[in-house]
């Protein structure tokens, strides 16, 4: 997560018990007192306090055989959750490089309302340039949180990546905006732009949304099988009175079920848990890569994995 991209305007004014336990581990416990004053990451954390949390509570604890996670496009947020709460000892974050890429830098994490100091490892690397400089078979979880749709080179290539670093068994848990959600249908059918931004050349920008059947066909097609498909916080409110919009809903829930598409995953994000179940693959999916994109994808992989392939061994 980087706290200087996506930002909504300021954050709730009050937290619910469950979310203010997650936050405990993230933020001083007094910021949440008067959360519209807080500043720089701490008003990231609590503007995104809901997914965060949602997310955060459905991750599974270390196992005693492998307390290795990583955590893609993260300074080291979640760490202090992450090894204090669910025992993953030995994180990694993977950080997008801000000039040239370092090597892998030793951190600590404060837990910011207690005593303890959690280590982690920083990697500055930019997942679409090429194989994650790690080992595979590594990690037993691995966070892919807000990322997927910043990627506009090849999508699938991280998720083919993450499946490589991961142990056999292993977790993926995945967020990304949801292209179909409650405010994306009522834009569409409106007329109005699908709400993303493409900026140019900078990274930062939403290059593609996807819906809940898309991010199933990117894991099964890289080596993961999915547990877990669903979405997760409330989309704002289209102002409507409560009838228009149970009547909107209702009527946009008919219309998919007739075409057999399942629950209509009305939420603002998609969340997937997926398990390592197969030596990462390649699909190209017709509905993202253009047939010359496909040939030209395939040659460039061949050409870059047997050129790192030989340095990674020696390392």
């Amino acid at each position: 997560m980087n706290p200087c991209t996506d930002m909504p305007h300021k954050p709730p004014s009050k937290f619910s018990r469950a979310v203010r336990q997650t936050l405990h581990w993230l933020v001083a416990d007094a910021a949440l007192d008067d959360p519209l004053e807080s500043l720089g990451e701490t008003r990231y954390l609590l503007c995104h306090a809901r997914r965060l949390h949602e997310s955060m509570s459905r991750l599974p604890p270390a196992d005693e055989g492998n307390r290795r996670c990583l955590v893609v496009g993260s300074w080291g947020l979640e760490v202090p959750f992450l090894a204090g709460k669910l025992g993953w000892s030995d994180v990694t974050c993977i950080a997008a490089p801000h000039g040239r890429p370092r090597e892998l830098q030793r951190r600590t994490r404060p837990h910011p309302n207690e005593s303890g100091q959690y280590e982690f490892t920083l990697l500055e690397h930019d997942i679409e340039s090429g194989p994650l400089p790690l080992e595979s078979d590594g990690f037993g979880l691995v966070v892919f949180w807000g990322c997927l749709e910043h990627l506009r080179h090849d999508p699938e290539f991280s998720l083919y990546e993450l499946n490589r670093v991961t142990a056999p068994g292993g977790t993926l848990s995945l967020v990304t905006d949801n292209a179909i959600s409650f405010q994306a249908t009522h834009s569409v059918l409106r007329g109005h732009p699908m709400p993303m931004r493409l900026h140019w050349p900078a990274s930062e920008g939403h290059w593609r949304l996807y819906t809940p059947k898309e991010i199933e066909d990117l894991a099964l097609g890289t080596g993961w099988g999915v547990e877990v498909l669903t979405t997760i916080v409330a989309d704002p409110p289209v102002y409507w009175r409560w009838w228009k919009q149970w009547l909107f809903k209702r009527l946009v829930r008919d219309l998919r079920q007739g075409f057999g598409l399942p629950e209509p995953f009305w939420n603002a994000f998609v969340l997937a848990h997926a398990t390592k179940v197969g030596s990462p693959t390649r699909s190209y999916p017709a509905w993202l890569y253009k047939d010359d994109k496909i040939r030209q994808l395939k040659i460039e992989m061949l050409e870059l994995v047997s050129r790192q392939e030989p340095a990674r061994l020696a390392s």
